[in-house]
């Protein structure tokens, strides 16, 4: 064999070797990598998961929330409602003390011509009363 064949022959085998011992250490890096890949992945996952259950949490209470402003508002209007109608009472009731007639409570007060009657009723009764008294 000629020592030009022996040196490429040998230049071969130490280009191959080194290929080789390159190849597995990208491997064995390759490895690593995926399995720390892999440890990220699951603990993202494990992330993802608590955040999943905060948000049905958070909407749960949300939801609590809304219903509870929802009822205040109710009760609200309804208070609202009782006042309105407590000030158009008593104001009538004060206009049928002065002898008020009844479609004029009606028309004023917004009353129904039942409860201006009833109210020009009481009233017109508890005058004599009252004189008597005097």
């Amino acid at each position: 064999m000629s020592p030009l064949l022996i040196i490429g022959v040998t230049l071969a085998l130490m280009l191959s070797g080194s290929m080789l011992f390159i190849s597995l250490h990208v491997m064995r890096k390759v490895a690593r990598l995926q399995d720390r890949l892999d440890a990220d992945m699951k603990a993202l996952r494990g992330e993802i998961t608590a955040v999943g259950r905060g948000a049905v949490g958070l909407a749960k209470r949300v939801k609590l929330v809304q219903e509870s402003l929802q009822d205040t508002q109710r009760r609200q209007e309804d208070l609202e409602y009782k006042d309105v109608g407590d000030v158009a009472i008593n104001h009538a009731s004060k206009l049928a003390q002065m002898g008020a007639a009844t479609e004029e409570l009606v028309a004023t007060c917004g009353l129904s011509k039942a409860e201006a009657t009833l109210l020009s009723l009481m009233h017109s009764r508890a005058k004599p009363a009252n004189r008597d008294a005097a």
